[in-house]
């Protein structure tokens, strides 16, 4: 569905109606807004994407264009972004009757004090339509960014277990929302309080935004961002997503290397390189949680240029490059030199990045290669 922004009201569905926002700030969380309303099942815990409480469904697409349900954190998502997008929190999934995942939760005891399990619930509807979801790694990986203290994992994995058996036995109406055509998003604008809020639908209008709005924020995944917000209480005065633009939402792999947009999910770059990259594999199943990844981009987690930044290391070792591109032109330099200092980048004031050009491997005549990638942490989720 296509929804348009005007002025001071922003357009969503919610739980299959439509919801018009009138006069909110665009640095106000979904999480702020859906409880504001009277969407009280969607909890607050850490406000900083860590325990899953506040996890929502949101319609979206995979790698292949198709439709998919992504759970995500809306303690870190900016309400603008929601701008023209399916919302399915926990009062919208049972119909009638309990869904599957909560049949399964209620059956194997998998909720005692209850405050988790709406996000726990909400991440089994993902997994629950997921139709590469096969092994028990990627169960434990669905579950990992929630955080239960109470009932333990072992019944939520049970319910889990049992509900997805029951996936693949027919339909719904969230199966048919798959069907449908691919959930496309279009150019926004919005404006409440004196903030502005831009999504533009091509590389042009972006540089003409980033021109007239010098105190723009670029914002992605909104899953660093999301943390100035909740935790810095910084309000943004003017935000431009750069979830509309063609050039980099796009993966294309060639005979010698692969160009990932710079707007690509670390979710989607799963889907596509896992197979080709073990090392870039075994980084994303430790890189924060589902619900984080299925909303931080790479190009994000390369522009921040955290020293903690998981993505750069094994990149780096497969000596990928960057685009960046301005107004006028474009340059390709190595991301090793991308990175000039403590959070700082080769970037201009002009510039993005744009695409992210990772060789593609082919194997010498009696040489050897191994790539091994390796995180020290205390656990090993989250």
């Amino acid at each position: 569905m296509r929804l348009q922004i005007m002025a001071s009201v922003l357009e969503f569905i919610l739980n299959g109606r439509p919801v018009r926002a009138e006069d909110v700030s665009p640095n106000t969380t979904l999480l702020e807004y859906l409880r504001s309303i009277g969407c009280t099942g969607t909890k607050e815990g850490c406000a900083e994407g860590d325990c899953g409480a506040c996890s929502v469904a949101m319609l979206d697409q995979n790698s292949n264009g198709k439709n998919c349900f992504r759970a995500v954190n809306s303690c870190l998502m900016p309400l603008a972004l929601v701008a023209g997008r399916n919302i399915v929190t926990v009062e919208g999934v049972a119909n009638g009757e309990l869904h599957a995942v909560q049949k399964a939760m209620v059956q194997n005891h998998g909720s005692q004090c209850g405050y988790c399990t709406p996000g726990i619930v909400m991440s089994l509807f993902e997994g629950f339509y997921r139709d590469d979801l096969k092994s028990d790694w990627q169960l434990d990986d669905q579950l990992c960014g929630n955080l239960c203290r109470c009932t333990g994992y072992r019944p939520i994995r049970d319910a889990a277990i049992e509900a997805f058996q029951k996936s693949r036995d027919g339909t719904d109406r969230f199966a048919e929302q798959l069907k449908k055509n691919p959930a496309e998003l279009s150019g926004a604008e919005y404006r409440a309080g004196g903030e502005s809020f831009f999504r533009p639908a091509s590389l042009p209008e972006l540089f003409r935004l980033l021109e007239e709005n010098s105190d723009a924020r670029l914002i992605a995944g909104a899953t660093e961002l999301g943390l100035d917000i909740t935790k810095r209480y910084k309000k943004f005065s003017t935000l431009i997503s750069v979830e509309a633009i063609p050039e980099l939402k796009e993966i294309k792999g060639t005979d010698t290397e692969w160009r990932i947009g710079a707007a690509v999910t670390l979710t989607q770059l799963e889907e596509v390189l896992s197979t080709e990259y073990p090392p870039i594999a075994k980084m994303l199943t430790v890189f924060g949680s589902r619900q984080i990844r299925n909303r931080a981009t790479l190009g994000g987690n390369l522009v921040n240029a955290s020293p903690i930044g998981d993505s750069a290391p094994v990149l780096i070792a497969y000596d990928a490059k960057v685009v960046l591109s301005s107004a006028k032109e474009e340059r390709t330099i190595s991301l090793e030199d991308f990175f000039v200092g403590y959070r700082k980048t080769d970037l201009r004031a002009e510039e993005i990045l744009k695409t992210i050009l990772l060789p593609r491997i082919k194997p010498a005549k009696n040489v050897t290669v191994k790539r091994e990638f390796f995180k020290v942490s205390k656990r090993r989720e989250m």
